[in-house]
């Protein structure tokens, strides 16, 4: 007779309360999963709302229209043009420079500077400025509005005189917030706003100097539709990047979805724990049953039916877990907003999500069911007879039986593993990354389950054959790790899982800004100079050379900004160019050489002779490739009104970072004259001589800037670290859900713990003896996952920094011993907060069941 659904629903329903207190620490490891994905995700589409509702107002316009080159004259005569369309438009310039205070020892700092019409900026939104005031009245052309920061840097106050360029400036007002901070191209270094007359008058903007050019645009009453709107922009400014307020800003809306990608596939390692936790407490589950499952065989059940009620009971568990992981997840969005205060000053509007707490709970229940495929199939291999056999000593199964049993594991394994994929692949929309993070999870899990096992092996022949005395509480608690029912290899796995992760974040995130910020490579400038003319070079190199603390020669890199026009005689627009490539139809910089750079090796053709008048050109072999570049052929190039061709002589490829602004195209120099140049310069300095060689430059050129890499790259670091933090707050659901799975495996074991608890007290134990045998147990169980996690994620973060990013790698004794030493002690609080009350039972109400 076959089983009706509602009935096998039935009976799973009462199997799972009458187990309620064994499954509840599951439920909890499966929420930690679902709660991170659906806050992950809930967050990202309340962000996506918010910016596309305050668009206007994060853009401070209708559109937008960013390019790094100035605009011609045509250009120039195009936007104004616009405005008897009912189109007005205003123009943000941001750059970099130097300022210091009045004082005479004070050190010049970098600074970011965005420069503003104060009479129509901004369109939408407001500037708040402290003290309060019109921001035209705060931005005339002797002052300047600042943030707070510079304020502190260089220890000044509202009405004090900063320097900027050749010229000072009294500080009118602190800038607390601006509506398009998050639209910004120059967000390194202290914030400074000023207006176009005053940057006039710093005298900052040379011939031929780099700066962002970002044009706000607003529709008056009467204008043309926002699409026709911004096809006139792109066709006056064609290598701008153009927005509307219909789709807010496109790189942070594209740096959205990766950001929640990304985070989206941690929190499913989380998940994917969880459901280890679900597998196994599945597994003690059965084995606790497998007499009942015998008795209903006995009867006339088929296996089909057995497990049917236990694939219902296993939804059912995935989904409880999913719906508590939903409310987790409301915790997790409320949590994204103050990790990420400090970069995106928004108030995200966050409303119920049902997409995401759908997606949530769908993945928690697929992900468990997936991983209970071995215990479920498993039913089938139970015997009736078991019931009669109880006792005797299972017979070794023929080899061919063992092969299928092999054949059938590596079936289930790989259909997990697809699995896995597929839903990877489905919150990343893209069956790539579903398949790459399948293989590296596989090879991971593989990896701490071999490595596991061996520890487990290892530690029992240690206490078998080791000649120390050992008390009887260590031998009891290290013994209780391999013997039956304890499960201590999946929890090795899950918890090494959740450590090996956190910790390979961390490590990447140190060794990659620390040998940034600490040191350059041998010979490489650590001190940068940006806007030097053609006739600042000479006095410049001079000037430096006679600071103390100089060890090399000063290097200065020419820049030509240029846009190409023709490929071997092609039209660069006819060309069929791949969507990653398209940048090569905007404005470019190149640069020229008489020699051949000690930085550059030539790959193909050969290097020009000095004294070449025609024009040539040496492309970079990448660059070559995508353009179909070689040589013998030809490239078309335009800048300041003028066309030249040049003829491909080389293709190169970069084999050390020097200073250049660019290295894709070559030219030699007479190729270039009389294009405006500015020149990018780079020496390296003692860091403690640093300070001097900055007043000493800035005394001399004011409107060049000097970079100090690790004052600049101070931001970098911040920036990692506040990404670093969003990952480590995700990936510890990992961790939490590995000693979850913990508890979860202490309360399974609960029949057994309590019968060991109860022999010892009847041979005279007390229950602090009891206590400190489970102290051990887990104590080394979590230092063991520990030191499994840190030595793995030692591994894999070497192999990243080496491998992929050809990053230095120095092993962190401090976070590889805090991370066991937490590991150890999250496990003892785990493993207590299921166990304590055995500790309390008296052997005889235990002795009376038997």
């Amino acid at each position: 007779m076959k089983l009706s659904f509602l009935t096998a629903a039935r009976i799973a329903w009462r199997e799972t309360r009458a187990s309620s207190a064994k499954f509840a620490f599951v439920v909890l490891a499966v929420a930690a999963g679902v709660g991170a994905l659906a806050g992950v995700r809930g967050f990202s589409q309340g962000f996506r709302a918010t910016l596309l509702q305050e668009s206007r107002t994060i853009m401070a316009a209708d559109l937008t229209a960013r390019q790094f080159s100035e605009p011609t004259p045509e250009q120039g005569a195009r936007l104004d043009a616009l405005g008897k369309e009912n189109i007005e438009h205003t123009l943000i310039l941001e750059t970099i420079s130097m300022a210091t205070s009045t004082a005479a020892d004070a050190t010049p700092l970098l600074v970011s500077i965005k420069v503003v019409d104060p009479v129509k900026y901004p369109y939408y939104g407001e500037v708040k400025l402290d003290p309060p005031m019109p921001l035209e009245k705060a931005l005339q052309p002797g002052t300047a509005a600042v943030a707070q920061d510079l304020l502190l840097r260089l220890n000044l106050k509202v009405g004090d005189a900063v320097r900027v360029g050749t010229q000072e400036f009294r500080i009118s007002t602190v800038v607390v917030s601006e509506p398009d901070r998050m639209s910004g191209s120059m967000n390194v270094g202290l914030r400074m706003m000023m207006s176009q007359q005053a940057l006039e008058r710093s005298g900052l903007m040379q011939l031929g100097s780099r700066a962002a050019h970002r044009y706000l645009f607003k529709m008056l009453p009467g204008a043309p539709p926002v699409g026709r709107v911004r096809a006139e922009i792109k066709k006056a400014l064609p290598d701008a990047l153009v927005a509307d307020f219909r789709e807010s800003n496109p790189i942070i809306t594209r740096g959205l979805d990766e950001s929640t990608t990304f985070l989206s596939l941690v929190s499913l390692i989380a998940m994917i724990v969880g459901a280890l936790g679900v597998a196994m407490a599945m597994h003690a589950h059965l084995q606790q049953k497998m007499d009942n499952i015998a008795v209903i065989k006995s009867l006339g059940g088929t296996s089909r039916d057995i497990m049917g009620i236990y694939t219902i009971q296993t939804l059912l568990l995935g989904l409880i877990g999913g719906v508590a992981g939903v409310t987790i997840g409301r915790l997790v969005e409320r949590a994204f907003p103050f990790l990420i205060a400090e970069y995106f000053q928004l108030d995200v509007k966050l409303g119920w999500s049902a997409s995401a707490a759908a997606q949530g709970i769908a993945v928690g229940v697929l992900t468990t069911l997936l991983f209970t495929l071995p215990p479920l199939l498993a039913i089938r291999k139970i015997r009736p007879a078991l019931i009669l056999r109880r006792d005797m000593p299972d017979a070794k199964l023929p080899w061919r039986k063992r092969f299928l049993e092999l054949r059938e594991s590596l079936v289930v394994g790989a259909l997990i593993v697809i699995g896995l994929g597929a839903i990877a692949g489905w919150l990343a929309a893209s069956l790539r990354v579903g398949a790459y993070f399948a293989a590296g999870l596989t090879l991971s899990l593989i990896a701490l389950a071999i490595v596991a096992a061996l520890l487990l092996r290892g530690l029992r022949v240690f206490l078998r054959e080791t000649r120390l005395r050992l008390s009887p509480v260590m031998r009891q608690g290290l013994a209780n790790l391999y013997r039956s029912g304890n499960q201590a290899q999946s929890i090795l796995v899950a918890f090494g899982l959740g450590v090996m992760f956190t910790l390979t974040v961390y490590l990447v995130q140190h060794s990659l800004v620390s040998e940034i910020v600490q040191s350059a490579p041998p010979g490489m400038p650590n001190v940068f100079l940006v806007g030097v003319t053609p006739q600042q070079v000479e006095p410049l190199t001079a000037l430096i050379q006679k600071q103390p603390g100089i060890q090399n020669q000063p290097e200065f890199s020419p820049s030509v900004a240029v846009r190409v026009l023709k490929v071997n005689g092609t039209a660069l627009e006819d060309l069929a160019l791949p969507s990653t490539s398209r940048r090569y139809r905007a404005t470019r910089s190149v640069m020229w050489a008489d020699t051949q750079p000690d930085s550059l090796k030539v790959t193909g053709g050969e290097w020009w002779k000095r004294g070449e008048v025609q024009p040539v050109v040496s492309v970079d072999e990448e660059t070559a490739r995508t353009l179909g570049l070689m040589p013998g052929g030809s490239i078309e190039i335009a800048a300041s009104g003028r066309t030249i061709d040049a003829r491909v002589v080389a293709t190169h490829r970069v084999e050390a970072i020097r200073v250049t602004a660019a290295n894709e195209f070559v030219f030699n120099q007479p190729a270039l004259k009389g294009l405006p140049a500015i020149f990018y310069g780079g020496v390296r300095v003692k860091p403690s001589e640093v300070g001097a060689l900055e007043r000493a430059a800035y005394a001399a050129f004011p409107t060049v800037t000097v970079v100090n890499v690790a004052e600049a790259l101070a931001v970098v670091q911040q920036v990692v670290d506040q990404v670093a933090v969003v990952v480590r707050f995700l990936s510890g659901f990992t961790i939490l859900a590995g000693a979850v799975i913990l508890a979860a495996s202490v309360a399974g074991s609960r029949f057994r713990r309590v019968r060991e608890v109860v022999i010892l007290k009847t041979l005279g134990a007390t229950r602090k003896y009891a206590g400190r045998i489970f102290s051990v147990e887990f104590l080394t169980l979590g230092g063991v996952a520990g030191l499994l996690g840190a030595v793995l994620a030692t591994i894999f973060s070497r192999v990243v920094l080496l491998r992929l990013l050809d990053a230095h790698f120095a092993f962190d004794p401090k976070a590889t011993v805090v991370a066991i030493v937490a590991t150890a002690l999250l496990a003892e609080a785990a493993g207590w907060l299921a166990g304590w009350r055995m500790l309390r039972q008296k052997p005889l109400e235990v002795l009376r069941e038997e």
